[in-house]
């Protein structure tokens, strides 16, 4: 389904002419749709971790403090939590570090006692120093949720046939009870619908993992515990 399709969908439920064109559309009406429907793609994109938003990135540090090799993605939306490892020293990074955290570690004069990184406006900052040529590695959240035709990532619609890389059943019934509020219209009913709708999504966008407590095998460290009893 494209923007032009889901648009078109939206103004059948609700009742008004349905538009040929949306993004070089002249109409209040069409205007006023394709704008909300650009805030419900934001929204919905932070409403939750979806799947289809996940990315990884690594990048090749230098033996300096700020590090140059574009270490942060330009349509990172969030980090995906316990992702950030140093590969190569197979140790785990903290951070980001808070900027309160960051400037006590700079008026102790001395490292930080793990490997922790700082965001400060587009740079990345590394405490202790690493040592150049170690890969970084962590997962994120994009901030693109729709795409182009050929599947160029996009963080806003730019053309009719753009899609979503979310659901956009969820979109639309996004739009809906947006339009519908935006004209002062009873919208309460679709928006509890919508809401219903995008926690069932939620449950089942990724499998949930299970807790074993007879032991197993923990995936970071190779440590693998036999079944059985033991006596202590």
């Amino acid at each position: 389904m494209t923007v032009l399709s889901m648009v078109q969908s939206v103004c059948r439920r609700v009742g008004i002419p349905a538009p040929s064109v949306v993004l070089s559309a002249t109409d209040d009406t069409v205007l006023r749709l394709l704008e909300l429907a650009q805030e419900e793609g934001r929204e919905l994109a932070r409403y939750g971790d979806w799947r289809a938003l996940r990315k990884e990135k690594t990048f090749t540090t230098v033996a300096a403090e700020t590090q140059t090799d574009t270490p942060i993605p330009v349509d990172l939306g969030g980090f995906v939590d316990n992702t950030l490892w140093n590969r190569t020293a197979k140790r785990r990074l903290t951070g980001p570090l808070t900027a309160d955290q960051w400037q006590t570690i700079k008026a102790n004069s001395g490292p930080a006692s793990t490997d922790s990184f700082y965001l400060r406006g587009t740079s990345w900052l590394m405490s202790p120093t690493p040592a150049a040529s170690q890969t970084i590695a962590y997962e994120y959240r994009s901030s693109y949720w729709c795409e182009s035709s050929v599947g160029t990532a996009q963080e806003a619609w730019t053309a009719d046939a753009d899609v979503g890389k979310l659901s956009e059943r969820l979109m639309g019934l996004g739009l809906i009870w947006r339009f519908k509020q935006s004209r002062g219209l009873d919208w309460q009913t679709d928006f509890d619908k919508y809401q219903f709708e995008i926690n069932q999504a939620l449950t089942a966008d990724q499998p949930r993992s299970v807790i074993d407590m007879k032991g197993g095998t923990d995936i970071r460290r190779g440590i693998s515990v036999p079944e059985g009893s033991w006596n202590l």
